[in-house]
């Protein structure tokens, strides 16, 4: 009965790291420089900004589905069967899950940035209105859309840049994990075949 929850529990890891691997190869090779081709800087930033929300949110799924999946595959382990490889690539995962955590540099830069220019943004607007009491909703409403298309196009192109190396190295982190995994589960079945054949 172990047997078998450990062999599901390593084909679900590896299924699921894979995914990872994928998307984040996927990120950083086809759709981050996709985005950087988008014609206005205001289109790119709210593309980018709806592509990291979701993509970070399955990026992290999938390494803590993969990642407790191999650390619970190697504890339910017979003694006899409790190969460093599961703990190794348990480890390889939950790194490139964190990836994004750990380089925030450029992300951390960028949305100061941005947080300083909406605050400045929002002070405009409250000058603005008290200078023009009289306006109509129309020509406010105008106003408000001017200064939601005053975006700097170097810092959502510095920002994509930085989620894209990110994603790089996520790449090669949870590469390295899906090989460490594919070879120590083809060594699982080289060594039952061993054991059969005696």
């Amino acid at each position: 009965m172990a047997g078998k929850t450990v062999s599901t529990l390593k084909f679900v890891g590896s299924i699921s790291l894979g995914l990872l691997t994928g998307l984040s190869y996927t990120l950083s090779s086809l759709t981050v420089p996709t985005l950087l081709t988008l014609p206005s800087a205001t289109s790119a930033s709210k593309a980018f900004s709806n592509l990291t929300t979701l993509s970070l949110a399955h990026l992290r799924t999938l390494a803590g589905i993969s990642s407790a999946s191999f650390f619970i595959a190697y504890v339910l382990s017979p003694r006899s069967q409790k190969h460093p490889y599961l703990l190794w690539t348990s480890l390889f995962v939950a790194a490139s899950g964190v990836t994004d955590l750990v380089l925030p540099a450029t992300k951390k830069t960028v949305t100061s940035a941005r947080t300083t220019k909406q605050k400045q943004r929002k002070s405009r607007q409250m000058d603005a209105s008290y200078e023009v009491l009289g306006a109509s909703d129309r020509e406010s409403e105008a106003s408000g859309e001017d200064i939601d298309e005053d975006v700097n196009g170097e810092e959502v192109r510095e920002e994509m840049e930085g989620f894209m190396w990110t994603q790089v190295i996520r790449t090669c982190v949870a590469g390295t994990a899906f090989a460490m995994s594919v070879v120590g589960i083809w060594g699982d079945g080289a060594a039952d075949m061993v054991i059969i054949e005696m």
